[in-house]
């Protein structure tokens, strides 16, 4: 059984590609179940002067077998992986098969 990525989820998402219009950031994840309850869609904010600014809505699933929280955009040729360890989820933004983001969050309570 799949822990619960429901919530709001917060930290820092640091570019790992430099001198490039990529910035570090502080984001801000709201996670809820999609309509078919299979899937999660993912709301991500920037924190620009205290404020949550709108970034995107990711859809993502869970992988059992791997334990992974993941999203594939073929079209943008981008992955998104994160593992859960507790209420902490570590993860990755790959772009065009470059470590393009380190992204560490924490669950908000």
């Amino acid at each position: 059984m799949a822990q619960s990525f429901e919530g709001i989820w917060k930290g820092t998402s640091l570019c790992q590609i430099k001198n490039s219009p990529c910035h570090d950031e502080i984001v801000v994840y709201h996670i809820s179940k999609d309509s078919t309850g299979k899937s999660y869609e993912v709301i991500a904010n920037k924190v620009v002067n205290g404020k949550e600014e709108y970034m995107g809505t990711i859809p993502f699933t869970y992988d059992d077998k791997q334990k992974i929280f993941i999203s594939v955009d073929s079209a943008r040729n981008a992955r998104w992986e994160f593992k859960m360890t507790g209420s902490v989820m570590k993860g990755t933004l790959m772009y065009k098969g470059d470590l393009f983001r380190i992204i560490e969050v924490k669950k908000e309570n």
